[in-house]
């Protein structure tokens, strides 16, 4: 296992990036709990998405939300890994990670958004359920040990030194 700084704290590094992780995870909760409460007190929640639907809306929305699904979950890894992939020092791969879990970090709370914007707007409960996903999608994927561990497809030492 290399390191190029012998003095790089993973616990410390895991810890920053996991804030940031959260921080995107929490702003677009306090807007989709808003708008949910905001919704559910004027009774104005719908269950049913094809009575009376806006296509329009609802087509803009659902091709963001794909999008945004394709480009983290499709291609997001195997890029990731391809670029870290050259780089023997496990800390420099870890720094080399952290833009692109911010990056697809701020995307799914974008997806969030999404979901809580279309539920201001249209009211459908369709939206709480893009929402939940990308709720699933952040925290599942949350920066930890194990979590690099298996991105980053470490064996032997580095495994062990990742998951402690």
């Amino acid at each position: 296992m290399e390191l190029s700084d012998p003095q790089f704290n993973k616990s410390t590094f895991i810890k920053q990036l996991e804030s940031v992780v959260y921080l995107f995870l929490v702003l677009p909760l306090l807007a989709f709990g808003w708008v949910f409460l905001e919704k559910d007190g004027n009774g104005s929640l719908r269950s049913v998405v094809f009575e009376n639907p806006d296509l329009m809306f609802h087509g803009v929305m659902f091709i963001g939300v794909g999008y945004i699904i394709v480009r983290t979950t499709a291609t997001w890894t195997r890029d990731v890994r391809r670029a870290t992939d050259k780089v023997k020092e496990l800390d420099v791969r870890l720094k080399m990670l952290k833009k692109p879990i911010i990056y697809r970090n701020v995307l799914w709370a974008l997806g969030a958004g999404i979901g809580a914007y279309g539920l201001y707007e249209k009211g459908d409960m369709i939206y709480a359920l893009v929402f939940t996903l990308f709720l699933i999608l952040i925290t599942a994927n949350r920066p930890s040990g194990r979590y690099f561990s298996k991105l980053l497809k470490l064996k032997g030492d580095e495994k062990k030194w990742m998951e402690a």
